[in-house]
């Protein structure tokens, strides 16, 4: 049993690939808002963008679990009760469950009648199933149900970093930030001096 002392924060590669999916999850939001109403939609600039930037998403959340097997992570704070803790844990399964399930419903959705996903114009992903209206109905479904799921868990977790950034400020959101310092909130029954 190693008896490494946890780090504080999480690694530059950790904290490097959560802000950058953080953005492209917020770039194929806005990408899926404005894209153009009629036939022009299945050709639209906006929409080749956003699968991309899917495919890319997906890439990097498989290499973030990678990342998260093999590097340490710190250890959890006392900061936080269990049921913060456990609320944090479901919360983080389910952004894994987006984050892994929407790109692929996505690039099933893209690939079911037999085309492939061009990527940036760099390269093409080929379908991986036969060409089926029933497969295209099922994920376009699921696909488009789930940009609520991302609304609700999303806005969960950027909520709760908020209140610890700047209702707690307990150090928690500090672990995900590069070059910050953690700070230990005050114990319970500490009482600051009274001012004179």
């Amino acid at each position: 049993m190693s008896t490494a002392k946890a780090p504080q924060h999480f690694s530059g590669a950790m904290i490097a690939i959560h802000w950058l999916t953080a953005v492209l999850i917020a770039t194929v939001v806005v990408l899926a808002w404005v894209w153009p109403n009629g036939p022009a939609r299945a050709d639209s600039i906006q929409l080749w963008l956003h699968r991309s930037f899917g495919l890319t998403i997906l890439a990097l959340v498989a290499l973030r679990l990678v990342l998260r097997a093999t590097l340490p992570v710190p250890a959890e704070t006392e900061a936080v009760s269990w049921l913060e803790r456990a609320a944090a844990q479901l919360t983080h399964l389910l952004l894994y469950a987006i984050m892994l399930g929407m790109p692929i419903t996505g690039f099933l959705w893209a690939t079911s009648r037999g085309k492939p996903v061009d990527v940036f114009g760099l390269f093409s992903v080929p379908p991986l199933l036969p060409a089926s209206e029933t497969v295209h109905n099922l994920v376009r479904t699921v696909h488009s149900a789930g940009q609520y799921a991302v609304y609700v868990v999303v806005g969960l977790h950027v909520a709760a970093a908020l209140f610890h950034l700047v209702v707690r400020r307990d150090g928690v959101m500090a672990r995900m930030l590069p070059g910050a310092q953690l700070t230990r909130p005050l114990p319970p029954a500490a009482v600051r001096p009274a001012a004179r």
